[in-house]
């Protein structure tokens, strides 16, 4: 029998732990992937109720097929002077009623071909309005010198009108008769001066 005392264990040291900054992130779990799946179906149904409730605020009086239907009257202040317009104002008249606002890119596109279809068309008694909604009075007087728009605005500083015309965006353009009647409606920049004569050509006919 041996007198050699058996070989003591081998002491293995413990790994100091890494910083809390060293380590790796886990793969994200099974739970947290069915989180994120439910997060983006909320927000799809948050955006189609929203969509849907603008789209019912801008229906308004009108709806957004508004031809054969008589304008809705209104009447609101002028954007430069003093005193209101209103649509009345204009009975027997033909009338272009084009929304827009100074902060509206395509605005700025079509304001030139309005302008000078305006000028071009006043002798024959058509009315050009405009309708400057949700705007800063100051920044649309300076949009309507800039683009050198003659004929009157007037201002729907909190949006009802456009709201009780069905206007969903800017510019939007109506297009009514002389007895009041909408005849076309034309959504987004008009494009041309050739496009806005046929839409004008549309109720000026006797």
């Amino acid at each position: 029998m041996s007198d050699e005392s058996p070989n003591p264990p081998a002491v293995t040291a413990a790994e100091p732990p890494r910083p809390l900054g060293d380590e790796e992130a886990p793969p994200p779990s099974g739970s947290r992937t069915r989180g994120m799946v439910v997060a983006g179906v909320v927000l799809a149904l948050v955006l189609g109720v929203a969509w849907v409730a603008v789209s019912v605020m801008g229906s308004g009086d009108l709806g957004q097929d508004p031809f054969g239907r008589a304008a809705p009257d209104f009447s609101l202040p002028k954007l430069r002077g003093e005193g209101n317009i209103a649509l009345s104002d204009y009975a027997g008249s033909p009338v272009v009623l084009n929304f827009w606002a100074s902060w509206c890119g395509p605005c700025k596109d079509e304001a030139p071909i309005l302008a000078a279809t305006e000028k071009a068309w006043r002798d024959q008694g058509v009315v050009f309005l405009g309708v400057d909604t949700t705007d800063n009075r100051e920044d649309a007087k300076a949009f309507e010198e800039t683009f050198g728009i003659e004929y009157d605005s007037v201002f729907d500083v909190n949006g009802e009108l456009s709201v009780s015309y069905g206007v969903l965006g800017y510019p939007e353009t109506f297009f009514i008769d002389a007895d009041g009647v909408i005849r076309a409606k034309h959504v987004g920049v008009l494009p041309d001066a050739e496009t806005l004569d046929s839409y004008l050509s549309q109720i000026t006919a006797s």
